[in-house]
C-alpha cells in the first residue's frame, strides 16, 4: 500500500485546505527538483479529482508539507533551514 502524504495550506484570509496524495517521486534527485520548483513557483498547482487547482503563492500565508518520514534524507534544504524542531 502506498503511504499517503499531505500538504496543508493556510491562506492570508485565514481559511485552510488540506490535500492528501501519494509519494510523488521515487528518488532523491526528483524530490530535490520538485521542492526547488515549489519554492520558486508563483502558484501552488494541485491535480485533484479530475481538476487542476492553482493557488497564487501571494495568497498563501503558510504551507505545511509532510515528508513521509525519511524522505528528506538526501534532499538539500536552504542553508537557513532549522532542522529537527519540535512544536511547543
Amino acid at each position: 500500500m502506498t503511504p499517503m502524504l499531505f500538504i496543508a495550506v493556510e491562506f492570508c484570509d485565514g481559511s485552510k485546505l488540506k490535500y492528501s496524495f501519494p509519494l510523488q517521486s521515487a528518488n532523491d534527485a526528483a524530490r530535490q527538483m520538485k521542492l526547488e520548483d515549489l519554492m520558486k513557483g508563483r502558484h501552488l498547482v494541485i491535480q485533484c479529482e479530475g481538476r487542476l487547482v492553482m493557488h497564487p503563492m501571494e495568497n498563501i500565508k503558510t504551507l505545511e508539507l509532510s515528508t513521509g518520514g525519511a524522505s528528506l534524507e538526501g534532499i538539500q534544504l536552504p542553508l537557513h533551514t532549522i532542522r529537527e524542531a519540535k512544536p511547543e
